[in-house]
């Protein structure tokens, strides 16, 4: 095979990069729609602003990190141009300085706001600022603010921008918070619209992917605003428990399970939180299809829950014994789930107020045993 050298300019790279990340994380969603909603933005229909506020950058790697087809034949041409051009993404975007911030000093006139990262609301935001104006630095609340009050739809990415995440865990000295704690529960965005959340620590690919194109086509009318779930997520991925799709789930309704970690049979005993977790992480599986947590013989650590990290800690601890079988709780409905979830958080909490009551004596004794000193 003979390589011929080819020119591409730096941002022309960047694009095609983007764009193939976009089609390759699609294969497994309505092919129809993803190429009628990328075809709005390659015509200019609706642009897309991508806003980073506390977070680790992993939803972004995950948008980015995928595997088939190869993002070389997208940047040569041997596959249908798709075109995802972030007008602003601090990780992707081909731009820098001013002509960066341009894109949120002076918003297209139609565009989704995509948010990754809490909002941190303590010492008026100053933990976290994008760019300046004036030489003054300005926080993520405030173009939060501004940019939500504009956007045709406002999308919380990954669990973090939807319901506070692992910044916002205990002692939250930032006040860190969701996307929707931050804007309200009645926000509606230009289109009336409400926010719309993809949690998940990181949230899969099709899960990004699958919303966004959602969305562009119905802010242009052109599909139905997906269904959301009571936590503001769409059915289509959050719809069903981890539980119902895990394929130990058979061990678990037979009573087979798994003493230590690498032993054959469900893992609900070690931590895994796959009943109260609501994903299609083992029906869609990551890495191309591969792979997911409790297939791999991790257990769920209920990363797309706005309980977690705190409540859903310790990872590695069993969930109280069920009021009924879980085989049962899942033909009775969500009501039971509900149930059976806060019941393990109420426990979780009265056990870390034990333990917190454990080490406070403790202390105390020490300090008797030393004189206080």
């Amino acid at each position: 095979m003979v390589y011929k050298a080819m020119s591409l300019s730096r941002r022309d790279f960047m694009k095609a990069g983007v764009g193939a990340a976009a089609l390759l994380s699609t294969f497994r969603l309505d092919d129809s729609i993803i190429k009628e909603a990328m075809s709005q933005i390659t015509t200019g229909g609706v642009s897309v602003l991508w806003i980073h506020g506390a977070a680790c950058q992993s939803c972004t790697v995950s948008l980015l990190n995928t595997t088939y087809p190869d993002v070389v034949d997208v940047i040569l041409g041997r596959l249908p141009e798709v075109k995802l051009d972030f007008d602003f993404q601090t990780v992707v975007m081909p731009s820098w300085g001013e002509k960066a911030m341009e894109a949120l000093k002076n918003p297209p006139k139609d565009f989704v706001l995509l948010v990754e990262g809490s909002i941190q609301t303590k010492n008026n935001g100053t933990f976290c600022t994008i760019g300046e104006i004036d030489g003054k630095p300005v926080t993520m609340s405030e173009w939060v603010r501004k940019l939500s009050s504009q956007a045709m739809a406002v999308v919380s990415i990954g669990t973090c921008a939807s319901y506070g995440g692992i910044p916002a865990g205990s002692p939250n000295p930032t006040g860190a918070v969701g996307l929707t704690d931050f804007l309200g529960s009645n926000f509606a965005s230009k289109l009336n619209l409400p926010i719309v959340n993809v949690p998940g620590c990181p949230p899969h690919p099709d899960w990004m992917v699958g919303t966004l194109a959602n969305i562009i086509l119905a802010a242009k009318k052109l599909y139905p605003f997906p269904e959301l779930d009571s936590l503001g997520r769409p059915t289509m991925f959050f719809g069903k428990s981890i539980h119902d799709d895990c394929p130990r789930r058979g061990q678990y309704d037979e009573g087979d399970f798994a003493e230590k970690f690498g032993h054959d049979g469900c893992i609900y005993q070690l931590g895994c939180k796959g009943p109260i977790t609501y994903a299609d992480c083992n029906s869609r599986k990551w890495n191309n299809g591969l792979n997911s947590c409790t297939i791999s013989g991790a257990p769920c650590i209920a990363c797309v829950q706005p309980e977690f990290p705190d409540k859903a800690s310790p990872f590695f601890r069993a969930l109280p014994a069920p009021p009924l079988s879980i085989g049962l709780a899942a033909s009775v409905g969500t009501a039971v789930g509900a149930s059976l979830t806060g019941a393990y958080w109420v426990q979780g909490a009265r056990e870390r107020t034990r333990e917190k009551e454990k080490q406070k004596k403790a202390v105390d004794a020490s300090a008797r045993y030393t004189g206080g000193q």
